[in-house]
């Protein structure tokens, strides 16, 4: 039977920094309500000279920029709490780490980020408090497909 057309649902995604050499565990960030994009774009660069065929213009690739994950979630248990507390850290330590974004399906992202953006939403009267951040990609992240049928 094929797959084709088969929906794969979102539901269960997760993220992960994975543990550095300081570190004894990896760190799955709950209570996410969003991860935004993940791939990569490649620049171009202009090679048009006065004698190209013609006179269109003429391209090669440039850099690959894979760009930035966004992130999103709410605080709804202390874990949650402790989410703010490490991010705030990595801000402040300015180092690129390990990270994975892990897909129901078995599939997933792997890559090197540092956390450029992070903070918590608007507190409204009849909403939770949440928390906001983007993931600065360094390097070409890395796609690896399911090993179980979808």
């Amino acid at each position: 039977m094929s797959n084709l057309g088969k929906k794969i649902k979102a539901m269960g995604t997760s993220l992960t920094k994975k543990k550095n050499a300081s570190e004894t565990e990896d760190w799955v960030i709950g209570s996410l309500t969003s991860i935004g994009e993940i791939g990569v774009e490649i620049s171009e660069i202009d090679i048009t000279t006065l004698d190209s065929p013609d006179g269109a213009k003429e391209y090669m690739q440039g850099d690959i920029d894979a760009g930035e994950c966004s992130i999103a979630g709410t605080i709804k248990k202390e874990d949650d709490e402790t989410t703010v507390t490490k991010m705030m850290a990595l801000i402040a330590a300015g180092t690129t780490e390990s990270w994975e974004v892990k897909f129901p399906s078995g599939a997933k992202w792997a890559f090197n980020a540092f956390v450029k953006s992070f903070k918590t939403t608007e507190e409204t009267t009849d909403g939770l408090i949440g928390f906001s951040g983007s993931l600065r990609i360094s390097g070409m992240p890395v796609y690896t497909k399911s090993t179980v049928g979808v």
